[in-house]
């Protein structure tokens, strides 16, 4: 009888381990023998959520962390991740001769709207405990908050939408989407580039007085199973490059959860077709309501979710998580909705305006990022104070 007990929990156990993998590549063979369009952003989606999990690569820690703990590891891999990212998406541009303003690269529009979706982007991602594409790869580990959070990012997300025609209406408000090598020439732009990072990185060294500042490539991200967060942000980045040479696109997940709520709001009978955002005038919108549900990156952040799922389930890793104290998921819920409306209004969130946005070498990515560090240093205190009290 303990024999077959043990034989029955080797098999629970195991079990999804063989399951799991063959219905992920059932879908993905049923993609591709299709020629699905989704066929390359589910892939993506799958290997971003994967890595993050594995790597626990975490990109509101790699902000939240240098106010808190004056921990920089995080944030120089991300540093590091950028600069590898830039490298790539320019050889990309410049060896097709498609520039990335018309390659789809994440290029948009500089103005107030972005520097306050910054802040209540980075704001919000602080107190809810996770960015965008770690509220997602949470959610396929089971941790129950971050779908509070999700709920969150899809009301904010509609929000945003919704007010974006007000933002971008004066154009003291919203000036020209600016890439720096049509300004400046693509040595300057990438010297600039490169000395930001560079500077970046140094300071951040600086702040926690690391001896070894790559270190990050060494030691294991939070436990022995996990990955360095240097190869983390590595494998992140060379991701996101396959991404763009493949499928013409880089990486992005914010506006495929506001086309699924634009869906919502068309089958409510809102006027979702009126608004900006959806308007075929404004990059990622669509012209057609049939449309909402076809959006590539819906799927990207759906097998985010999935990835992540596969990387717990196959490292012993899964189980159902439920927040301590019921305020924690209030505060999820506010973040989120804080970082949906935040990434409208800059056009993108922790990946399309920031991972994406300057290796594309936009001038609003900067921007962006910079706003991301107020709001989180803003953030942290109400962490302390009013979350972690």
């Amino acid at each position: 009888m303990a024999q077959i007990v043990r034989d029955l929990k080797y098999y629970q156990q195991g079990a999804p381990r063989v399951l799991l993998p063959a219905f992920v590549g059932s879908v993905a063979l049923l993609l591709f023998v299709n020629d699905s369009p989704v066929f390359l952003p589910f892939m993506g989606g799958l290997f971003f959520g994967y890595v993050i999990q594995r790597s626990r690569f975490c990109f509101a820690a790699c902000f939240r962390d240098v106010f808190l703990l004056g921990n920089t590891a995080l944030t120089r891999a991300l540093l590091v991740g950028l600069a590898l990212a830039t490298a790539g998406f320019s050889a990309i541009s410049i060896l097709s001769g498609n520039p990335l303003l018309e390659a789809g690269g994440r290029i948009y529009p500089l103005g107030l709207h972005t520097l306050l979706g910054g802040v209540l982007f980075g704001f919000g991602m602080v107190i809810a405990g996770s960015c965008v594409s770690g509220c997602l790869v949470r959610m396929g580990e089971g941790y129950l908050m971050q779908w509070g959070t999700f709920g969150g990012l899809l009301v904010g997300s509609v929000l945003g939408a919704w007010h974006l025609n007000w933002w971008l209406r004066p154009q003291a408000m919203s000036l020209p989407a600016v890439f720096l090598p049509a300004s400046l020439g693509w040595p300057d732009a990438l010297l600039l580039q490169f000395m930001l990072l560079a500077g970046l990185f140094l300071l951040a060294q600086r702040i926690e007085q690391s001896k070894n500042p790559w270190q990050i490539f060494k030691s294991a991200a939070v436990t022995g199973s996990s990955w360095p967060y240097g190869t983390g942000a590595v494998l992140l980045a060379v991701g996101n490059m396959a991404l763009l040479y493949l499928w013409g696109r880089p990486w992005g997940i914010t506006s495929g959860l506001t086309h699924l709520t634009g869906w919502a709001g068309w089958q409510l009978g809102l006027p979702v077709l009126d608004w900006q955002f959806f308007s075929a005038a404004v990059p990622g919108g669509v012209a057609a309501d049939s449309s909402f549900l076809q959006h590539p990156l819906l799927c990207l952040a759906l097998a985010m979710v999935l990835g992540g799922f596969l990387a717990a389930v196959l490292n012993n890793e899964f189980r159902l998580r439920r927040p301590r104290r019921a305020k924690y998921s209030y505060f999820a819920l506010t973040g989120g909705i804080l970082m949906g409306y935040g990434s409208r209004l800059s056009f993108g969130c922790n990946i399309g305006a920031l991972f994406s946005g300057i290796p594309s070498l936009s001038l609003h990515a900067w921007a962006f990022f910079f706003a991301v560090l107020l709001g989180a240093a803003l953030g942290g205190k109400v962490l302390l104070r009013y979350v972690m009290s």
